[in-house]
């Protein structure tokens, strides 16, 4: 999966926050569990809530990848009710700034196959997330697009699907989004594929996106390498592993026939001079 993050006129409004965090996780335990990715933006906002998405964010993360529940939708939902319990304490404190000002996505990518990936999506506020699929771009966050006003339960419903390669999801920011909309270009942006081709389009599109700020994030569906590593060995599969076989070598020490004294005192000669031998050798 290739991601495009880009971020446009950061400090052109000091009392707007957004931000994009990326948790891939690399422990064989934790890799099943995919990729999540929360795009945010806090807006009419205090400087003392500056690293209100932040924490909002390692909250759902934290929750998420540490819960035992089976199932990436179980464990989601959880993260998300780990999610409303902070806002509600956050409003129990007297923080009331992110109410009505909050607009986050949380999007969940599991690689379950080569050309299959599960996605899940929760959102809440105006941000916009879209699915372009064979040049047609489609609202896949609608129906998550009212947000509760109450602290606890802001985060509810999941939206869940299967991504193909060549699929494109893309979540942005509402100024942005407009912008993009104005000039009938999410399609165009789906189909993008590399960086310099997003370069290309921001360039053309810079005098409406030097009005706004605000993020927006793409994310390229891929097949994934892995189908070629195993081509790969099951080539190498077709040539028989050479062998090496080697005699059998059966030491046998006939014993004369001789007294068990004698015998031990032979065994301790033999046990001397193979010290000596060694030691010789060493020297």
């Amino acid at each position: 999966m290739k991601i495009f993050e880009f971020s446009f006129n950061a400090k052109k409004r000091k009392d707007r926050f957004f931000e994009v965090f990326f948790y891939e996780p690399k422990s064989p335990k934790k890799k099943p569990k995919g990729s999540l990715y929360v795009v945010g933006e806090l807006k009419n906002a205090l400087e003392f809530n500056a690293t209100f998405l932040k924490q909002l964010s390692e909250t759902i993360q934290k929750e998420y990848y540490s819960s035992s529940l089976k199932g990436a939708t179980l464990a989601l939902k959880a993260a998300l009710k780990a999610a409303n319990h902070f806002l509600a304490q956050e409003s129990k404190k007297g923080n009331v700034d992110w109410l009505g000002n909050l607009n986050l996505a949380v999007l969940l990518f599991i690689t379950v196959q080569e050309k299959k990936t599960m996605f899940h999506l929760a959102k809440t506020g105006t941000i916009k997330v879209s699915l372009v699929r064979h040049g047609m771009a489609v609202n896949i966050g609608k129906n998550l697009e009212a947000s509760s006003k109450q602290p606890g339960k802001v985060f509810g419903n999941l939206v869940s699907g299967t991504l193909m390669p060549n699929d494109s999801v893309t979540a942005a920011t509402q100024e942005i989004f407009d912008v993009v909309s104005k000039e009938k270009s999410l399609e165009e942006i789906g189909n993008l594929r590399e960086a310099k081709e997003f370069r290309a389009f921001f360039l053309k599109h810079e005098r409406m996106i030097s009005r706004s700020c605000g993020v927006l994030i793409s994310f390229i569906i891929e097949e994934e390498i892995a189908k070629r590593s195993l081509i790969n060995k099951s080539l190498f599969s077709f040539f028989p592993k050479p062998r090496m076989i080697l005699p059998k070598m059966k030491l046998e020490l006939p014993w004369i026939r001789c007294p068990p004294a004698l015998r031990k005192h032979v065994v301790l000669l033999l046990l001397l001079f193979c010290v000596l031998l060694v030691g010789s050798l060493l020297f």
